[in-house]
């Protein structure tokens, strides 16, 4: 049976091809950006080695659309990017005001956590994400993300722990470049360091510089904040000396009245980590051999939020910066 095509069918087609001719000479932004979206799936990312660890890739097959967070300062980063609604599984500090810059958003993720420590794997594979992100702070990563491994889920396995500025700006990026989100990244990475370099002091610490002791309240007691921790990044920044050092801490851990006597900072700074204020150094403070030193006597205190001055709280930083600049320059 021959088919026959009438001169309207043949005139339609006719139109059709010369508008396809005309898009292949004048380019529509269109078709060629959502052409150029998809050809970025599969990526494989690069990961630098972690402390005592070798290189990893990890290849993603397609846009992440179930993301679970194992760390504060991912779901910060994660939700910051404009993915909030991704995500399956967050710690829950992120909940607290005090804390996340995101809270209303990630109070819609339907899983939340204590710690990663306190996690397994078995919990993370039931939700059955499309992309795990956690970072080695509490140390069982590494053993969730090799069960995660055999269980085929895809875990960024971030190589450091948010302890500096050079820490959280690669964070930031493997992030952007795991969900598809590298402008937004870049953004995120420009506006801290555009932002944290105006709020720093104009010269480095010295040996002449105010001696600062960085308190917080966590764990039901108040902690002296030592080793690598972000609050301490900014504390160089903003130009003092960390007493911790003096102490010979070389961890973030309790602090006893003997311990800060001994160290007579030229300033305390006590920053909240749960939103119960200084109820928790109430005692520290007024035992009498610690009210006595000029710091506490003289109200050299400063008081800050966790968020204004833990990388999770990203650019809250800024102001935290501003804010402790401030404070250790009237120290002087």
């Amino acid at each position: 049976m021959t088919r026959t095509v009438s001169s309207a069918a043949l005139a339609a087609a006719g139109a059709v091809i010369a508008l396809a001719l005309a898009g292949c000479s004048a380019p529509a932004a269109q078709p060629i950006a959502q052409q150029e979206q998809a050809a970025e799936w599969p990526r494989t990312i690069e990961i630098p080695a972690a402390q005592g660890a070798e290189p990893r890739t990890l290849t993603l097959d397609a846009e992440p659309q179930t993301i679970a967070a194992l760390d504060y300062e991912s779901a910060e980063v994660i939700a910051e990017l404009g993915l909030s609604d991704r995500l399956v599984l967050v710690p829950e500090a992120v909940l607290n005001p005090v804390l996340g810059s995101h809270v209303e958003q990630l109070a819609e993720v339907p899983n939340t956590i204590p710690v990663a420590m306190e996690l397994d794997a078995e919990t993370v594979i039931a939700l059955q994400p499309d992309l795990v992100v956690m970072s080695p702070r509490h140390g069982a990563e590494a053993s969730i993300g090799a069960v995660l491994d055999q269980a085929g889920i895809a875990s960024l396995q971030l190589p450091s722990s948010w302890t500096n500025q050079e820490s959280v700006t690669q964070g930031i990026a493997l992030i952007g470049e795991a969900t598809g989100q590298e402008p937004s990244a870049e953004k995120l990475v420009e506006a801290l360091e555009t932002g944290l370099a105006a709020a720093s002091a104009a010269k480095p610490a010295t040996d002449q510089s105010p001696r600062v002791l960085v308190l917080t309240n966590q764990a039901g007691r108040p902690f002296a904040t030592a080793g690598q921790a972000y609050p301490l990044e900014l504390l160089r920044l903003a130009g003092a000396q960390n007493v911790s050092e003096a102490l010979g801490m070389p961890h973030t851990g309790p602090i006893s009245a003997e311990q800060i006597v001994e160290a007579d900072p030229d300033g305390i700074v006590l920053i909240d980590m749960n939103g119960s204020g200084d109820r928790m150094y109430a005692e520290l403070l007024a035992n009498p051999a610690v009210a006595s030193l000029s710091a506490v006597e003289q109200q050299q205190l400063l008081r800050l939020e966790g968020k204004q001055v833990q990388a999770m709280g990203l650019t809250s930083t800024i102001d935290g910066l501003d804010a402790l600049t401030g404070w250790v320059v009237q120290l002087k």
